[in-house]
């Protein structure tokens, strides 16, 4: 029999309801698609548009007249470089760190052997569901000494229960013959961890570092909370923000303002559109090389247990 006769003969024949369930799923899931994008592309239009060429009452498909303006007012200001260099040092220390905190706290709670291990992750469990507050929070970021220090912004992200329990499940579906193989070889505990859980866990690794990124990232009310006062330590994510309420607060914010030596044309819709791009940018480059991890990690991390 040919291969193409058996792949014929075998080929399972849908019934009409259930062509019409994948067509209507097929279509609904495309619509979706359009209401998340045509959003954001308006919002991109909006940022390279003039004051006077948006329109509140319709989809802005494309700018009348291309302008940098607003991306030019966001730019101008001289912390900007500063800014954008401790968002990325707290993405990529903070990501780092969080990683490596909650892997070794999922790791040691698959330890079957270790005592008390399900009292301890019920305890774990408890600031997930109750906060103590931001006052709190503060007087105990005051007593360590984390006011206006860069390890603010890394040490109380360092660790996330959800993200060590999705992790720990990835953990327990991972072949236990290869840790029994490599202790019998005399590997410890640590040797095991590094060089059989954790390149085995890429996937689920890249999904929370996914997360923890985003986070990190797009964080600004830490910023606001806790390093107020140190210019050194501004982020990016703070300064635009501080930007656009500094241009709400203006009186009938004219529609030429100046910007970098010039006159530029823009109101503060315009800069909300430019600093949500600058913000989102950086994300958007870094999640294609990440999303073949995505789906994989979050599932089998979900659901093994």
């Amino acid at each position: 029999m040919s291969k193409h006769a058996y792949t014929k003969k075998n080929k399972i024949k849908k019934s009409t309801a259930s062509r019409i369930f994948d067509t209507c799923n097929v279509i609904f899931m495309i619509l979706f698609c359009i209401t998340i994008l045509i959003p954001f592309w308006d919002m991109i239009v909006r940022s390279f548009s003039r004051a006077q060429d948006i329109s509140y009452m319709h989809i802005n498909f494309f700018p009348k007249v291309w302008t940098l303006s607003a991306y030019q007012y966001c730019l101008q200001n001289n912390e900007i470089l500063g800014a954008a260099f401790v968002s990325v040092a707290r993405t990529v220390c903070g990501t780092v760190f969080h990683l490596l905190v909650c892997c070794l706290a999922a790791y040691s709670l698959t330890r079957t052997q270790m005592p008390f291990r399900k009292i301890i992750t019920a305890v774990l469990l408890i600031p997930m569901f109750f906060s103590g507050g931001m006052i709190p929070a503060y007087l105990n970021m005051k007593n360590l000494h984390l006011l206006n220090n860069f390890m603010v912004y890394i040490l109380p992200s360092g660790f996330s229960i959800f993200n060590c329990i999705i992790i720990r499940n990835y953990f327990f579906s991972v072949d236990k013959g290869m840790e029994e193989a490599a202790s019998i070889d005399g590997a410890s505990q640590t040797r095991i961890f590094f060089s059989i859980m954790m390149p085995l866990s890429k996937p689920v690794i890249a999904t929370v570092a996914l997360w923890q990124m985003v986070g990190q990232w797009n964080s600004w009310f830490d910023n606001m909370i806790y390093c107020r006062r140190s210019a050194s330590l501004t982020t990016l994510q703070y300064l635009l923000r501080r930007m656009l309420d500094s241009l709400n607060r203006t009186p009938d914010t004219p529609y030429e303002i100046e910007a970098m030596g010039e006159m530029v044309d823009m109101n503060p819709d315009t800069v909300k559109a430019a600093t949500t791009v600058l913000v989102v940018l950086p994300i958007i480059l870094v999640y294609p090389f990440l999303q073949k991890y995505f789906v994989k990690g979050i599932m089998i991390g979900a659901v093994k247990g």
